[in-house]
């Protein structure tokens, strides 16, 4: 059942408020909003319809990024960035948006200007902004840092071919850092600028889960099924030697932050499955100065801590 053809006076499991003068886009929804293909309810095609239009109408000034927060009453770890960007999916957003934020919101979730029909018991909050930092978390302690790492396997919409880039560079010795491995539950952060050929790429929305997994799962200290998890990506990855991916994926190294290994492996299935839950605010941001015919990559990972003033109440201007 799509949202137009529910009754009058029935009430709906979304809401989409654009704000005054485009500066602002909030929506509510009873259920979260799933990436196109896996979506439970027909309505969440015209939740993703009506925050398209919504956001096609928002303007931005220079400096500012696609700001994007979420906040649910469900405790549940949940991928921040799929919530606010993959899963509406790249249509939603206005074309070449070349920069974004994503966050986990903090505190109550704002009330809906209309009741919100919560089919799974839990309301859930997607504000969008235009912004030049974060609105509800604070860099804290730099974990990791690197600059322009090339990333030499071209696209293929895996988070491949980052993991690939990063760790070679690990191997290399171009990837510094700054803290030590990072403690069970501590909530951290990631920048990443995307230095982009001519040829692109030029959507941060379209590219942002593929870069922020690919840089996660660089971090991991080294699988013990090394040589499993090799024979299934080297067909994944051509060009690459199945000995020089064994020796990546068992890279036992000092630069490590999260223990264990981010790949799943049955048979020939191989899945990057990094700790993302725990990634609370990242921002993407491309640059068109690659400075060769590779796409090049900088970042830091950092620990996060709550901005003191309170972002969680709703806004209608711009920060």
């Amino acid at each position: 059942m799509s949202g137009s053809e529910f009754p009058a006076g029935q009430t709906r499991p979304f809401h989409v408020s654009p704000a005054p003068l485009g500066s602002c886009v909030e929506a509510w929804s009873g259920y979260p909003l799933q990436f196109g293909g896996m979506r439970r309810h027909g309505w969440q095609d015209e939740l993703a319809a009506e925050l398209g239009r919504a956001l096609a109408a928002m303007s931005f000034r220079a400096g500012e990024s696609l700001a994007g927060t979420y906040t649910t009453t469900d405790d549940g770890a949940c991928d921040a960035e799929n919530r606010l960007f993959t899963n509406p999916g790249a249509s939603c957003f206005p074309r070449n948006v070349a920069s974004i934020r994503f966050e986990r919101g903090c505190g109550p979730v704002p009330d809906p200007p209309v009741p919100i029909d919560l089919l799974a018991g839990h309301l859930h909050y997607y504000r969008y902004c235009a912004a030049s930092d974060f609105l509800t978390w604070e860099r804290d302690l730099v974990l990791a840092r690197w600059e322009r790492v090339p990333r030499v396997v071209p696209a293929d919409g895996s988070a491949r071919p980052m993991w690939l880039a990063l760790r070679r560079a690990a191997v290399n010795g171009t990837v510094e850092r700054a803290a030590p491995a990072l403690a069970d539950g501590v909530p951290f952060g990631v920048r990443i600028t995307v230095h982009a050929t001519a040829h692109g790429p030029r959507s941060a929305p379209v590219i942002s889960e593929t870069f922020v997994d690919g840089v996660i799962a660089a971090f991991y200290a080294s699988a013990p099924n090394a040589r499993a998890v090799a024979q299934a990506l080297a067909p994944k990855l051509p060009g690459i030697s199945p000995d020089e991916l064994e020796r990546l994926v068992g890279l036992d190294w000092t630069g490590a932050l999260f223990p264990g290994s981010p790949f799943i492996v049955k048979g020939s299935f191989v899945q990057l499955s990094p700790c993302d839950e725990r990634c609370l605010a990242g921002e993407v941001t491309i640059t068109p100065d690659a400075r060769g015919r590779h796409v090049e990559t900088s970042g830091e990972l950092f620990t996060l801590r709550p901005r003191v003033r309170d972002t969680s109440v709703r806004a209608t201007e711009r920060p």
